[in-house]
């Protein structure tokens, strides 16, 4: 059984993962992106060189922070940017939002055409409404220890259900483990599906 991994700081050896660029070996998977909290020192060019690597698979994390980083003026222009490059090189996009949810929106409806994922999904109030929107949700340890999550869980729809471990200790197994366990879901349907999603964002 393979596991799949869509957004990690750690390199495993036995998973098949995007990992964070600066955290990846040159040919490893990876994504490339400028994060909400240094977009005031954005090198665009050098990130579209970055994006034309054959092993970068998407733009991320990028996104909006109103607790950390420069003014939302600023990151909205940097990630507006970004999303453009995302767009001309075709690659998928890893999203970082905190409390800046209807910048989302809005960004989402004039400028997605190519699949957006939400890492390190835990907002049970914006749930709802995600699910009237075409992002996946990726889902990692910090979710699974929230109980307010828990009984969102079933109700992802499992074409748009991705599972990371970010910057945490925790295995990409134990994530799939104890989604299985909270959900009550067969560990081989999950990873099947998984595996599937992850092919159709990123390719083979």
């Amino acid at each position: 059984m393979v596991f799949y991994n869509v957004h990690t700081h750690r390199l495993r050896s036995h998973e098949v993962a995007i990992v964070q660029a600066v955290d990846a070996p040159l040919n490893q998977f990876h994504s490339s992106g400028i994060h909400p909290w240094f977009a005031d020192s954005a090198l665009l060019p050098a990130l579209e060189i970055a994006l034309e690597h054959p092993a970068c698979k998407a733009l991320g994390e990028v996104g909006l922070d109103r607790l950390k980083g420069p003014s939302m003026e600023i990151q909205q222009s940097v990630l507006e940017e970004q999303l453009c490059l995302a767009a001309k090189h075709h690659k998928p996009v890893i999203f970082h939002i905190v409390q800046a949810w209807e910048a989302f929106y809005a960004l989402q409806n004039a400028h997605q055409v190519t699949p957006w994922i939400l890492h390190g999904f835990n907002q049970p109030k914006q749930f709802p409404r995600l699910l009237e929107t075409p992002v996946y949700l990726s889902i990692g340890p910090s979710a699974l220890s929230n109980p307010a999550m828990h009984p969102l869980l079933t109700k992802i729809p499992l074409k748009r259900l991705l599972l990371e471990t970010d910057d945490k200790d925790e295995e990409i197994q134990w994530v799939y483990q104890r989604f299985c366990s909270l959900a009550g879901f067969d560990l081989a349907v999950l990873s099947q599906q998984i595996e599937q999603n992850f092919l159709a964002i990123f390719g083979p």
